[in-house]
Formats: C-alpha cells, sequence, structure tokens
C-alpha cells in the first residue's frame, strides 16, 4: 500500500477547500468588465446582474434630489452595441423604509440605446435605490444603482406667515385617502422639549388603517430651518394608532408638520400647522 505524505494530505486538503469555496461563489457572466464602455465622463455606469447589458446613467444637475428628478440611460448588451425596443422599468426603493413609491416614472426611447426617464419623484432625503429593469426578445435583467444621501430639502423657504394658520389637530390628507389626527402627550406643546404624539389614521369612510408606515418632516417656514430631531414611527397601537417620538420644536412661531402616510390604500401626505408659544 503506497504511503501518503503530510504534504500529500496538506496538498489535497487546499484542492478540496478550493473546489467547495467556488462551488458557493456568486456567479459572474463573462465579460462582466470586459466588452463594455463608459461613455461619458460624469455618468454612474453599471453592470446588470446577469451580464446582459450595461446600464449608464446620466443625472440631470448631476445629483438627485428630493422632489422630481430627469435621468438619462444609455443601454449596451454585452457585445457593446446599442440596446434599441427595450422594455425599461424604473423602481425607485428606500432599503431601511422598506417602501418606494407611488408615481410611476416615464420613460421614453431616444434613440441610439439612449432612454429619457421624466416624473422621478423621490419623495424624501434619505438612503435611495434605483432597481432598472431591462427587457428585450425574453432577456430580462436589473441594475441597481445605490445613492446612499440623497438631499432632503426644506418644505419651505423663508415664507411670510399667513394672517390666518389651520391648528386642527384632525386633517384630510392631500389625495384624500386618509382622515388624520394627532394627540402629543403634552399640553401645552413647549419649545425644546423632546415628547410623543399619537396619530390617528383612518381611510375615507372612517375606518381604522392598520400596517402603515409614517414619516415626519418638520419645517419652520418663517426662518427656512426644520426640526433638530429626526422623529420616527416606534410602535403602531389597535385601531389605526400610531406612535411617533421624537418630536421636538426648538423656536416658538409657526411650524408645518408633514406626515407621509404609506399603506396597502396608497401613499399620500397630511399637513399640519402648529403655533408654538
Amino acid at each position: 500500500m503506497k504511503r501518503v505524505t503530510l504534504s500529500t494530505m496538506v496538498f489535497l486538503t487546499l484542492v478540496f477547500l478550493a473546489v467547495t469555496a467556488s462551488s458557493h461563489m456568486k456567479y459572474k457572466p463573462k465579460g462582466r468588465i470586459q466588452g463594455f464602455t463608459k461613455h461619458f465622463e460624469k455618468s454612474l455606469f453599471e453592470i446588470t446582474e446577469r451580464g446582459y447589458y450595461s446600464v449608464e446613467m446620466v443625472i440631470k444637475g448631476e445629483v438627485l434630489k428630493q422632489g422630481k428628478n430627469e435621468i438619462d440611460l444609455i443601454i449596451h448588451d454585452n457585445k457593446d452595441r446599442d440596446v434599441t425596443g427595450a422594455e425599461i422599468t424604473i423602481q425607485p426603493w428606500m432599503p431601511e423604509m422598506g417602501h418606494g413609491i407611488d408615481i410611476e416614472p416615464q420613460v421614453e426611447e431616444k434613440g441610439g440605446g439612449l432612454y429619457h426617464v421624466s416624473n422621478l419623484v423621490l419623495t424624501m432625503g434619505g438612503h435611495w435605490q434605483l432597481k432598472i429593469l431591462v427587457s428585450k426578445n425574453g432577456l430580462t435583467d436589473t441594475a441597481v444603482f445605490d445613492f446612499p444621501e440623497v438631499s432632503g430639502m426644506s418644505m419651505h423657504r423663508h415664507v411670510k406667515r399667513p394672517e390666518k394658520i389651520d391648528t386642527s389637530r384632525t386633517q384630510v390628507s392631500e389625495k384624500g385617502l386618509y382622515r388624520v389626527s394627532y394627540k402629543p402627550e403634552i399640553e401645552p406643546i413647549r419649545i425644546n422639549t423632546l415628547h410623543a404624539w399619537q396619530v390617528t389614521v383612518k381611510d375615507r369612510e372612517g375606518k381604522p388603517v392598520t400596517g402603515a408606515r409614517i414619516t415626519v418632516y418638520g419645517d419652520m417656514p418663517e426662518h427656512g430651518h426644520g426640526m433638530p430631531t429626526e422623529p420616527q414611527m416606534v410602535e403602531e397601537l389597535p385601531g389605526g394608532k400610531y406612535i411617533i417620538d421624537g418630536m421636538k420644536f426648538q423656536m416658538p412661531g409657526w411650524w408645518v408638520v408633514k406626515l407621509h402616510i404609506h399603506s396597502p390604500r396608497g401613499m399620500d401626505t397630511v399637513t399640519f400647522q402648529l403655533d408654538i408659544k
């Protein structure tokens, strides 16, 4: 019987580990880097997951922002040929929030592999991803562009206080999807005091809305700045009630608080005005 030496055993072990590791590696198609061409210096460039296409993105104004955006997409196949007549779908997504947007971006083909995207509305600042789905002749693939810090914006900029403001604590949302009310845990609301709100969300028929996600933006229109904190929805209670913690107003005066509500019924925004003494 042939004797197996220690060096032979070590060699066989290394071979086994290499084969095992390679079997668990994520598949990377050939030509994932080679064969694709980036055409514009200030563009963003990604290869789709299966390596079928390259997606080059040019952003109008060079950066994404809260609100409406426009972008151009240049699509090529893995032989660096223009991809014309493709079906392009844009899916904005906030990974930490677990939601996208209800407003569908519009895609218009311009020819030569160029597609113009308009009405790309990002509802808030923060971490966004744009998932670009490209489909042609049965080949569908996805490229993901990551934007960790999309800049938010103040809802108002040095707006003069109106003669009368509606400080009602119950309001109907902009699209009419929800009837929303809030109750602060302190009365009256005082400046520089951290507190929570209990928000009640009902639908048009007055039924409690459950399973909603709520994001909060506070703004002081006359001064052009927001809140010193970042309030968060921390709990859902029975009956369409939600706890928003981290509310704080650092100055007396006219405040505007917007709640963006996302539920299976749709996304909508409700606005509350406050006069903090």
